[in-house]
């Protein structure tokens, strides 16, 4: 039976239609083959496939660096800057001059305090031979009271003499307790005088302030002319020596699986790194943590040891790793990794081996490699060493391919 028109012209159109997309679905894949045959093709790069690796899984907590020991330089007395000997940065040793105060008026008091000890020890000495002498006539009378006691028994002496040589004993025992007292008194003087001496010698000194520990100087607020009085700040010092990191961690970082070996506590070995050092990583352990956490923000703050050298200074930003077990991630080398501005990206190569720049997010460093967070999947193949080369819609013709990754 023939088809009636209506029909006729629906099959007519629907065969149009196949007829149309098989012809330009040939005509793309002409294009496309066209396009791959006809591209750039760059030799010599590395090649290589994706795979998950296990890597160490840690804990990151952001901090800033600490010295050990920091210390405040203040007045202790009252007085004008003469001199300030040091300027901010620099290094000092233990009692250095840092500055000086006009002492003027300080060692006036010193030397009358001297004087007035030299004059108190003068009094002791002189009180001293009074008691020698008082001494020595307190010991004749007694001699001589006791031969006329011996007398007196002997009806040999009159009353009168008898009680004429007692007085004379009386009175020579009793000058020498005054003797004896007067020097006491003239030794509570002299020790007086000397302790206020001291005291006077140690507040001249004052006008000198010296640098407590050696290490460096972090802030200066006095200048010449300044008038100091007691409690001003005048420096502020660091001891170079010792730095720690000073971080933050979650609650839940230091307290999950506490009494296993993935938690932190005192001891445990952290990585840390530095903006300011790029591509090196420092060892340190944990000195200082908190008993409790924040309970504000629920964090925990640790204080990790550093080792010394010059390029770590207090004040720089930086971050700690705690080792926490192991995970499974995607990384590829540093040199993979391409730098368009704000962007990170690396060149990922498909079947036919055409290159195409994708933006990738980064994590961690892991050794030489880059964690890549998202961009690329398992079992894609990236370019291991394009280098400055735009390889976007080009061929690339490995020349060897690395393992798998």
């Amino acid at each position: 039976m023939k088809p009636n028109g209506i029909a006729h012209a629906v099959y007519l159109s629907v065969w149009f239609t196949v007829a149309s997309s098989l012809a330009a679905a040939i005509a793309g894949c002409g294009t496309s083959t066209s396009r791959v045959q006809n591209a750039p093709v760059v030799q010599g790069l590395r090649v290589e496939t994706v795979r998950l690796q296990t890597v160490a899984d840690e804990v990151e907590a952001p901090g800033s660096v600490i010295a050990v020991a920091t210390a405040q330089v203040a007045a202790r007395t009252t007085g004008t800057a003469t001199q300030v000997a040091v300027r901010e940065g620099d290094s000092v040793k233990r009692g250095q001059l840092l500055a000086t105060l006009d002492e003027t008026e300080l060692l006036a008091r010193r030397d009358s305090a001297r004087a007035a000890a030299q004059q108190a020890s003068a009094g002791v000495t002189e009180a001293t031979r009074a008691v020698s002498v008082a001494q020595a006539q307190a010991d004749i009378a007694q001699k001589t009271y006791d031969r006329y006691v011996y007398l007196r028994d002997q009806k040999s002496v009159s009353p009168q003499e008898f009680d004429e040589i007692e007085a004379k004993q009386r009175a020579a025992q009793a000058g020498l307790e005054q003797a004896k007292a007067r020097l006491q008194q003239a030794g509570a003087g002299k020790m007086q005088a000397e302790s206020e001496a001291r005291a006077a010698e140690e507040v001249a000194g004052y006008a000198r302030v010296v640098a407590p520990f050696a290490g460096r100087v972090v802030r200066r607020t006095v200048e010449p002319g300044s008038l100091i009085t007691p409690g001003t700040p005048l420096f502020v010092l660091e001891d170079t020596s010792r730095y720690q990191l000073d971080v933050t961690l979650s609650a839940e970082a230091v307290t999950a699986g506490a009494g296993s070996s993935a938690s932190i506590r005192r001891g445990t070995l952290a990585r840390v790194q530095f903006d300011t050092i790029p591509g090196k990583s420092f060892s340190g352990k944990v000195a200082e943590l908190e008993a409790g956490a924040d309970p504000a923000s629920h964090t925990v703050r640790a204080r990790i040891e550093l080792p010394h050298g010059p390029a770590i200074q207090s004040g720089l930003f930086g971050r700690a790793w705690f080792p926490r077990g192991s995970r499974s991630a995607i990384a590829v080398p540093k040199g993979a990794v391409i730098e368009r501005g704000q962007l990170r990206g690396i060149y990922v190569t498909d079947s036919s081996g055409m290159a195409q720049w994708r933006v990738v997010t980064l994590g961690r460093e892991i050794a030489d490699q880059l964690e890549i967070l998202s961009g690329l999947s398992e079992g894609e193949q990236v370019v291991l060493n394009p280098a400055s080369q735009e390889l976007d819609g080009k061929k690339v013709a490995a020349a060897s391919t690395g393992k798998e990754r």
